[in-house]
């Protein structure tokens, strides 16, 4: 099922990367497999990717600390939120 999930979320990023239509999901009622066949649901996990900008204030000794590291704040910020998130 994580294979059919994968490829079913890749599709549609895909698809919305394109600015395609989604096509509507079939009614699971309607379906009918024919003989050694079945039907599964399959979930896709999309997400919004589209970046955002968000305003934060950090002391501009820090911001000079991570400017000399090359340490780049929105992607600190960002594995930090998922981190706290557990996403």
């Amino acid at each position: 099922m994580d294979m059919a999930q994968s490829a079913l979320t890749q599709w549609i990023e895909y698809l919305l990367e394109e600015k395609e239509n989604i096509p509507d999901s079939s009614d699971i009622k309607n379906l009918k497999p024919l003989k050694n066949q079945f039907v599964n649901l399959v979930r896709a996990g999309i997400r919004n990717n589209r970046a955002i900008r968000r305003t934060v204030s950090i002391p501009g000794w820090l911001d000079v600390k991570a400017a000399e590291a090359g340490i780049s704040l929105s992607k600190v910020l960002q594995d930090a939120l998922k981190e706290k998130l557990g996403v």
